[in-house]
């Protein structure tokens, strides 16, 4: 095995899966219809792969991926954003893609910093931002912290807006622990499992290629590796750490924080989101920072922006230039 395919194959728990990972990502990319091409950010955690599409004149916007994401997953924002917009959808430093595997840190400001190098590298104007999952929050954290670098925030089922239900360990802990296949894992993955009733206690995602793409990462990824949890001394995963990461992602932001968020935003939820109520979600965040808008897109899970793609589009593209912006529901 070569050294550069060792270094990679680092956060990978064999090459067969690696390769398999790759080639779905392939696949994945190929439904990207319009004009793109692939541009490398350095950063001071090793090198950024970028999707790129769009006009080089118009307002860029960055796409941020949550935990185990990809650019190519953006494909249907890419093929609509892109008509109005430069658009470039990032693969995060160590996480499954095509940049360097060098993870970061979710204890301190590691997501920032290596964001505002990807701004700096590819030369951005205070780009737009949107981030789905934890890639919510760290646009999230970069409205609040490096305001100036960025414009607008669009934020899909941020994690750390509040105390997050965690039913959805049901799902996790079952596919972890049957060592199911990735075929099966695909199919536990999928909106088939969604009813009104089981809301919040399913991933579940109307995106086939998302489900497809959890399902081989949970196989053949090292995600405890990616998160900093395992031990490389004793070849254990350090459960302390664990749960720190839990905290992190479940547990709601400090409120100062959140009243801090200097960006105009738009915050988007499905009606199953997994993480939290919506609807209560909505009266919180309207208190805490009255500019921002809240969405919550029907038949969608925690991913609405790839369960519902037309329709979070048309919602983003409307905020984003500054179109006389109304929300289909009333604000509570």
């Amino acid at each position: 095995m070569s050294e550069n395919l060792n270094n990679e194959m680092k956060l990978y728990k064999s090459e067969e899966g690696f390769q398999k990972i790759m080639d779905w990502y392939d696949r994945v990319q190929s439904e990207i219809t319009v004009d793109h091409y692939s541009v490398y950010a350095d950063t001071r955690f090793g090198k950024t792969h970028v999707i790129a599409a769009g006009d080089d004149n118009s307002k860029p916007i960055i796409l941020i991926p949550g935990v185990a994401g990809c650019a190519p997953l953006w494909r249907k924002q890419i093929n609509e954003l892109s008509k109005k917009f430069k658009v470039y959808a990032l693969d995060i430093v160590g996480q499954p893609g095509k940049s360097d595997p060098n993870p970061l840190s979710v204890f301190n400001d590691d997501y920032t910093n290596w964001l505002e190098d990807v701004i700096t590298s590819l030369e951005l104007n205070r780009p737009h931002i949107i981030g789905v999952s934890t890639g919510g929050t760290t646009a999230m954290d970069m409205a609040i912290s490096k305001s100036e670098l960025i414009d607008k925030v669009v934020m899909c089922g941020p994690t750390g807006l509040a105390r997050a239900r965690l039913p959805f360990h049901q799902w996790f802990s079952r596919a972890m622990a049957k060592q199911k296949d990735a075929d099966v894992l695909e199919g536990d993955l999928t909106a088939s499992s969604f009813s009104k009733p089981r809301s919040g206690k399913t991933f579940g995602s109307f995106d086939r290629q998302l489900a497809r793409g959890m399902a081989l990462c949970t196989r053949f990824y090292r995600v405890d590796k990616s998160l900093g949890i395992y031990n490389e001394s004793n070849s254990r995963v350090n459960y302390i750490k664990a749960l720190k990461v839990i905290g992190k992602f479940f547990f709601s932001v400090d409120k100062k924080r959140l009243v801090s968020f200097k960006n105009s935003g738009l915050l988007i939820f499905g009606e199953f989101e997994v993480l939290y109520n919506p609807k209560k979600i909505r009266k919180k965040i309207k208190k805490l920072i009255p500019n921002m808008k809240v969405e919550v897109i029907n038949d969608a899970g925690h991913a609405a922006i790839y369960d519902q793609p037309e329709e979070v589009n048309r919602k983003v593209i409307a905020f984003l230039s500054c179109l006389l912006y109304t929300s289909d529901a009333a604000d509570e």
